[in-house]
């Protein structure tokens, strides 16, 4: 039992190789078009939110249309809202009449439709399932986020909603609708190790090979692949579970009429291959109209990432992370066998040449994923007694694909490159994540070894994450110590930059830049580089609250000035 807890092996592959699929967030709230926590937000009484189910009629609800969609796209499975917090079933369900067949006049399980066109289509479907919070059931007890308008908190009884509603519900999905790749759990805020061993034997009872996200528990080692926070792109070093990131299109999960923030395409796909190369999967969210259409505007952008990934998708499905433990400023590294995918944003391809630091394996061939018959000219050479192995490529004027283009270097032999920390053009980025922290006096401090292959000027910033509505100021008032080489800097971070579109943050957070010193390098060779601040934390045993942190420090980046 112990084994399935941690990681269901046998079943796992088929998640990994998938790497992109579809979440649909729809349920009863899309009726109001305010997103699936207004029933939260404006408190709700029950017996008016029962209301709304009499108007629900999705007609235009489409089973082979949504499954074309998420298939266009190059997704391979869909997860879909089965119940979501406001405790109405989108099935047919003999526990609770408060489903989309008993309660309104639409009278069909539109997840047995999905099931019947997910089989014929070739996707995997997956069902998301709110198993703590539920603000319909008077008896659902979670750590904060309770229905306590309607219902007195001493008055619930915790195991009434567990075993009458929450066991039986999960059954039903379990025998009722074929092969289920993954059950989907959300916020476990409160639930005990004995409750979470209990929900996850039940999963594995009916269907063995059905995954189940780590968000069933907040205990340790539960799950079978992790769930990140939402939107969340993690940075290096924090594991080595098979992981995913749930995304927004815009800001919304649920259908919200006045949400139009939607990401360009090429900032999606440029999210995409930063998760791919980082060896995780992309969850892409949806969130469909009363009506049962999914929006036009993400219909749309669909459609374009459909077109890049059946242009791109050997260097996607199947693929392994990058070995390099860092990201590339031009762009992200994903493997397939003596395959090595570099995804370059066409931003950066203007600049005629990539040269990577590193590279140790020989290099057969490189050419154009897109147009395999056009070879890209390179060159290897080392510099041995440093340790410096460089690969240069030579690329064309024009960058073959839409917003970013792969160029494949196939090798004679093994992938083989430098593991350590090695600056990449000038820059190199440093996450947290692989740092080694120890306490020293009142704070803790994030060590580092870098590799510099050029001699000159070098500045050092801080990259960190605020959240929205934060004061800068109330959460940075004491200086960092910042070591580099056998140089040592007293400062205070401030926001220096705001960078609107990163590749690794977004909604509900934002990525802020801060100068940390100018650092003159008279030699080539291996540096350390320490941080020292009362922010940086020990690092996480088990799993983090979602988006629980004003600000998190990511990374320490490096960039040559001359």
């Amino acid at each position: 039992m112990q084994e399935q807890i941690v990681e269901n092996k046998k079943s796992i592959d088929w998640f990994t190789e998938s790497r992109f699929g579809m979440f649909i967030h729809w349920g009863l709230y899309a009726a109001i078009g305010k997103s699936e926590w207004t029933m939260y937000g404006q408190k709700i009484p029950v017996k008016e939110y029962e209301k709304i189910a009499a108007t629900f009629n999705p007609k235009r609800f489409n089973a082979k249309e949504w499954v074309s969609v998420a298939k266009e796209a190059g997704m391979k499975y869909i997860v879909i809202t089965a119940k979501h917090h406001d405790g109405f079933a989108m099935f047919k369900s003999e526990t609770e009449p408060f489903n989309i067949v008993d309660s309104t006049p639409f009278e069909r399980d539109p997840l047995k439709e999905l099931a019947e066109e997910c089989a014929i289509q070739g996707l995997k479907l997956c069902f998301y399932y709110s198993h703590v919070i539920d603000w319909h059931h008077p008896h659902s007890i979670h750590e904060h986020c309770n229905n306590t308008w309607d219902y007195q908190l001493e008055e619930k009884s915790f195991y009434n909603y567990w075993n009458r509603l929450v066991k039986p519900q999960i059954t039903e999905l379990l025998t009722q609708y074929g092969p289920i790749g993954i059950i989907w759990f959300d916020t476990a805020g409160g639930l005990s190790k004995k409750d979470s061993e209990e929900i996850v034997q039940l999963v594995k009872k009916y269907q063995p090979d059905c995954l189940i996200n780590s968000r069933v528990s907040h205990w340790p080692n539960f799950g079978d692949y992790q769930s990140k926070g939402d939107n969340e792109i993690p940075m290096y070093g924090e594991g080595t579970k098979a992981w995913e990131t749930p995304m927004t299109l815009n800001k919304s999960w649920g259908y919200n009429e006045q949400d139009d923030n939607y990401k360009t395409t090429e900032s999606i796909i440029r999210k995409m291959v930063t998760i791919f190369s980082k060896g995780g999967n992309l969850l892409l969210n949806v969130g469909p109209t009363s009506l049962g259409e999914i929006p036009i505007p993400s219909v749309e952008k669909l459609k374009e990432i459909g077109a890049w990934m059946n242009e791109n998708g050997e260097a996607v499905y199947g693929t392994k992370e990058s070995p390099f433990p860092y990201e590339f400023d031009w762009g992200a590294i994903t493997v397939k066998g003596k395959k090595v995918y570099l995804h370059i944003q066409n931003n950066k391809w203007s600049t005629g040449s990539i040269r990577i630091n590193g590279f140790k394996s020989k290099v057969k061939k490189v050419y154009l994923l897109s147009e395999p018959h056009l070879n890209v000219p390179f060159e290897q050479n080392s510099v041995e007694f440093v340790g410096l192995y460089n690969l240069h490529l030579n690329l064309q004027n024009e960058p073959p694909s839409e917003f970013i283009s792969v160029v494949v270097v196939e090798l004679e032999g093994e992938l083989q490159i430098d593991s350590t920390f090695i600056e990449q053009s000038g820059m190199i980025k440093l996450d947290l994540g692989h740092s080694i922290i120890e306490k020293e006096h009142d704070h803790n401090v994030a060590k580092w070894k870098v590799k510099i292959a050029e001699k000159g000027k070098y500045e050092i910033r801080l990259i960190t994450y605020k959240k929205a509505g934060t004061n800068w100021a109330d959460e940075f008032n004491q200086d960092m110590i910042l070591r580099f080489g056998n140089k040592t800097k007293n400062v205070l971070p401030k926001e220096d930059k705001i960078v609107t579109d990163s590749d690794n943050c977004q909604y509900p957070y934002s990525e802020v830049q801060s100068h940390l010193g100018t650092f003159d390098i008279e030699t080539i060779g291996l540096f350390s580089l320490e941080l020292g601040s009362n922010r940086i934390k020990e690092k996480a045993k088990g799993p983090e609250i979602w988006q629980a942190e004003a600000v998190k420090i990511r990374t320490i980046q490096i960039i040559k000035t001359n």
